[in-house]
């Protein structure tokens, strides 16, 4: 779920008192050290108010610069390159011959932040940790792991519970802990770890304020020839107002924002430095959750009619262009398969299959009542069953454009009966809701991987459900899981399409969740201080710097200061 991302739009573009804070931040900041260090302002995330916690494993509370930067992958993979891994930590893995096992071999003389060695002893550590304490597992090796073991400082060897090979690119989520100050943590779950040490090029916390924080380079990186960038300033920013109003200072050098009519509230501001690239990306769709919620809501939520209604009172253009101010695409596939991976397209999924794409309440309208969906005296169904119907739809307050797109969703809902509305929890709330299940419905984006696999696998399987990353749909199909499971078994490029044809087919049938638009890549750059960024006319990785996204390490390591 871009994870994370971060979005934001307010169609007034005004600053407001609330931009003080942010603003005296960034100017206390902007100048100083900035002429003896290369000092990189980031806005990675939206927070009304943040705290100094830097756990990798607390997915709704930790800092969004706390993965790559101060915890590096074993290795990474590229989207924008079919895939290809791009080895950090580990300089290589390979699978047994049976497939049943991984071994990744460690780079040697890799050291952690506070000098200490990084050792396969440490990746042992961290794996077991999650097979001891679920409420750890932010990858799923409880669903996978059978065993881990250490044959040497640099190797480790991972026995699988069955076949799996997408298990590489599930681990490049792992954050490997160092073993020497994690062992004495009593609790691991509730650890801030406010000090971190770590493996990632930016690891020393110079500063931590409610309003800023500087997070400096690793004085033990072992890539430190590659890394030209001293630290990275991170400024709390709440909203589109103040992203607004902080870029006439130009202090901004790398954000992930929701940046309504850009081209004159950005670009215009510095035509020479200012630059953006936005192609289209994961798919957003409202997400039910079918294993918890009142009786009514259960009712109508495992109901294919009610799902087919559901989109039908989706008014997904208008969610494009009066919520999104144009950026993102609307998906018109029940399979809800994202722009990018057109290659693994399935025609046969689509056509007649896409027949509840398309806005028409009147149509909703009858498909609820022909499935005995009773209005009441206040214009408001009931299921079949004669149980109420009432939801709300749940985004971060704060990500304006979304909550916009949700209240289209919600009035097409409420024209079609359906007591639908919008609930605006704060995003750790929210990131908390989707994780341990209490919420109803929610619009959200699931993360995509290298392969369309992986947005399905995570959001739709039952074994990995959603209770891994908090992708939330809460959703099981027996067959649809076989299906997965064959996928996985499977070794080849050709036997992997062909599961996927008949995955695409039958997420098409059930509709488990529905599809209403791709946002765009969120990221926006300026080259005033910093060169070396990447643009649509050099695609080689996805660009943007939010917690989703792996890659936002190689972006870090392209940059250079202006000389």
């Amino acid at each position: 779920m871009r994870s994370s991302r971060r979005v934001f739009r307010n169609i007034s573009v005004h600053a407001g008192w609330a931009t003080a804070t942010a603003l005296t931040a960034l100017t206390a900041f902007g100048t100083g050290n900035a002429a003896a260090e290369s000092v990189l302002t980031m806005h990675i995330e939206e927070q009304t108010s943040w705290v100094q916690n830097f756990n990798p494993f607390d997915l709704a509370g930790r800092r969004q610069s706390t993965m790559d930067f101060i915890y590096e992958p074993l290795v990474i993979f590229n989207a924008e390159d079919g895939g290809k891994p791009v080895f950090r930590l580990a300089t290589d893995y390979k699978f047994s011959g049976d497939m049943k096992s991984v071994t990744y071999t460690l780079r040697p003389g890799l050291k952690w932040s506070d000098g200490q060695p990084l050792t396969s002893a440490d990746v042992k550590y961290t794996i077991d940790l999650m097979l001891k304490n679920a409420a750890l597992d932010t990858v799923g090796v409880g669903e996978t792991v059978a065993s881990v073991e250490a044959p040497s400082a640099t190797e480790v060897k991972i026995d699988l519970k069955s076949v799996n090979s997408d298990f590489p690119e599930t681990l490049a989520d792992l954050a490997v802990v160092p073993e020497h100050i994690w062992k004495d943590v009593s609790d691991p779950v509730a650890f801030k770890n406010e000090k971190p040490v770590g493996s990632g090029p930016m690891t020393e916390l110079r500063r931590f304020t409610p309003q800023v924080y500087e997070q400096c380079r690793n004085p033990n990186y072992w890539d430190a020839a590659s890394l030209h960038v001293d630290c990275l300033r991170l400024p709390q920013i709440s909203g589109n107002d103040q992203m607004l109003a902080i870029l006439p200072e130009g202090n901004m050098d790398w954000i992930g924002s929701f940046i309504p009519q850009i081209d004159k509230t950005f670009v215009g501001l510095d035509s020479d430095h200012n630059g953006y690239w936005q192609p289209p990306a994961e798919t957003v769709a409202f997400q039910m959750n079918f294993k918890s919620g009142n009786e009514g809501n259960l009712e109508a939520y495992k109901d294919l009619n009610f799902r087919h209604a559901f989109s039908l009172a989706m008014d997904r253009k208008s969610m494009v262009d009066i919520a999104g101010f144009g950026y993102p695409v609307v998906n018109e596939h029940a399979t809800g398969l994202p722009p990018r991976f057109e290659t693994w397209r399935n025609k046969d999924a689509e056509g007649d299959k896409d027949a509840f794409m398309g806005f028409d309440t009147e149509k909703a309208n009858k498909v609820l009542d022909d499935a005995g969906y009773k209005k009441g005296a206040d214009g408001f169904r009931t299921t079949p069953s004669g149980k109420p119907i009432a939801f709300p739809i749940i985004v971060p307050n704060g990500w304006t454009d979304w909550i916009d797109a949700v209240q289209i969703a919600v009035e097409g809902l409420r024209a079609a009966g359906i007591n639908a509305s919008v609930a605006t929890p704060e995003y750790e709330q929210w990131r908390k809701q989707l994780i341990d299940g209490s919420f109803e419905v929610v619009m959200n984006s699931r993360a995509d991987g290298a392969t369309p696999f992986r947005g399905y696998y995570q959001n739709l399987s039952t074994a990995y459900g959603g209770r891994i990353t908090g992708a939330p749909s809460r959703y099981s199909n027996p067959k649809l899981d076989a299906l997965f499971d064959q996928y996985l078994k499977a070794t080849s490029d050709d036997d992997h399409k062909k599961i996927f044809n008949d995955i695409q087919l039958l997420v098409a049938d059930e509709f488990p969740v529905v599809p209403v638009f791709n946002g765009p890549t969120w990221y926006q750059f300026s080259s005033k201080r910093f060169t070396g960024w990447v643009t649509d006319k050099d695609p080689i990785m996805n660009p943007e710097d939010h917690d989703n996204n792996r890659m936002r390490l190689m972006h870090l390591l392209r940059l250079k200061p202006v000389s």
